[in-house]
């Protein structure tokens, strides 16, 4: 008898082990899957000047939080100041649900997302969705 009750209670044990393994390895995204939509309503940008700043769009405008407050402060503005993926620094404005992109002296163009370098100089892409709170 005890025999059993042990192997009920192994079983149980074991879906239950196996149900949070395969929670966690879907539950936490990867690199690679970070410019889906869900991933997250944020980027986390290089500024013109070198600076580590994080932007989203609220009411319109981009909210700007500097990596580490001192000489830089949160703020809003309807232009972000960015590095592209060519190393470039690029402005861009909100138009509707797109962003009018324009690398410094060049003309704009309408674009469905934002084309930009990470901290980690990665190029990374951020759609209206996906950077609207």
């Amino acid at each position: 008898m005890s025999k059993i009750v042990l192997g009920i209670l192994a079983a149980a044990f074991c879906t239950i082990v196996a149900a949070k393994l395969a929670y966690d390895a879907s539950a936490h995204p990867s690199a690679a899957r970070l410019n889906e939509p869900w991933a997250q309503n944020k980027m986390e940008f290089v500024a013109w000047n070198g600076n580590n700043w994080t932007a989203w769009i609220r009411d319109e405008s981009f909210e700007h939080r500097p990596q580490h407050e001192g000489t830089w402060h949160p703020h809003a503005n309807p232009t972000l100041s960015y590095i592209n993926w060519d190393g470039e620094p690029t402005k861009a404005t909100i138009e509707g649900e797109t962003f009018v992109v324009a690398p410094h002296g060049m003309d704009s163009s309408r674009r469905d997302a934002i084309r930009y370098r990470d901290w980690d100089g990665e190029n990374r892409l951020r759609t209206y969705n996906q950077l609207q709170r």
